[in-house]
């Protein structure tokens, strides 16, 4: 039977892993929670070194301009969010686990890390946090779920107030409390197990998002959508026909 494998890479404390296979296993997937990513690989510690240093290259300095893996002196400054190249992260991570576990790639399966990193990728002239990369291993960032899709309109309106009058932004946070979604938000659990759909549709099919606004593979690009339609965990008759037709598969 197809398997969907998923790994963890510090994310968020409130993630509860077997809810989220829990999910999956109710629409007739066999998912399995495989622990840490790196744990997983077992990795020596000149092994440990080199994936860090090539992480390290991953780091986003200035979100107006595409990482350069291969600078060997990067800005000393770094941008003021801890931010990676999603895709060559994608590929470091790739790399290590072809390394350790070649055979996996021929095998029946989806590998996906829900990761605790703020992913983005380069587009339009400037890095955009996501929530997911597409590809092997998928990854669904619990950071992106915070900063890639925008909070309400007035939030920023206010922002800006707050910063010219130099007023802690966190009494901004608590007065929009509820209305985004949080670093340890105990909602995220909920809201990552349509999104690890996401990716696993496009892997088999191609499309990435349902157009459907009712439906939880539909793109959100607002927290609102998200709360109502990820958090719902609710698929079309379409998206729930193809997830369970990648269940059967052999």
């Amino acid at each position: 039977m197809f398997s969907i494998y998923l790994y963890s890479d510090s994310p968020s404390q409130s993630l509860v892993m077997q809810d989220v296979t829990d999910f999956l296993t109710d629409l007739g997937l066999s998912a399995e929670f495989r622990g840490d990513f790196l744990s997983y690989l077992s990795l020596a510690a000149e092994e440990m070194a080199e994936l860090e240093s090539f992480l390290s290259r991953a780091r986003v300095f200035n979100i107006e301009t595409p990482v350069d893996f291969f600078e060997t002196h990067p800005p000393s400054e770094p941008f003021e969010k801890e931010l990676y190249d999603g895709f060559w992260v994608q590929r470091i991570f790739s790399r290590f686990f072809l390394r350790k576990y070649l055979g996996e790639l021929a095998e029946n399966g989806f590998h996906a890390v829900i990761t605790g990193r703020l992913l983005g990728t380069y587009g339009s002239r400037r890095y955009h946090a996501r929530v997911i990369i597409s590809g092997f291993p998928s990854f669904i960032s619990t950071s992106g779920l915070v900063e890639g899709p925008a909070r309400p309109k007035e939030y920023y309106f206010l922002k800006a107030e707050f910063v010219r009058s130099g007023k802690n932004l966190s009494e901004l946070d608590e007065a929009f409390r509820g209305k985004f979604v949080d670093y340890e938000d105990e909602r995220i659990t909920k809201i990552t197990g349509p999104y690890v759909l996401q990716p696993l549709l496009h892997h088999f099919s191609g499309k990435e998002f349902c157009e459907n606004p009712g439906c939880a593979l539909f793109n959100s690009h607002w927290q609102k959508e998200v709360l109502d339609i990820q958090y719902s965990g609710l698929l079309c008759a379409e998206c729930e026909s193809e997830i369970r037709k990648i269940a059967k598969r052999r």
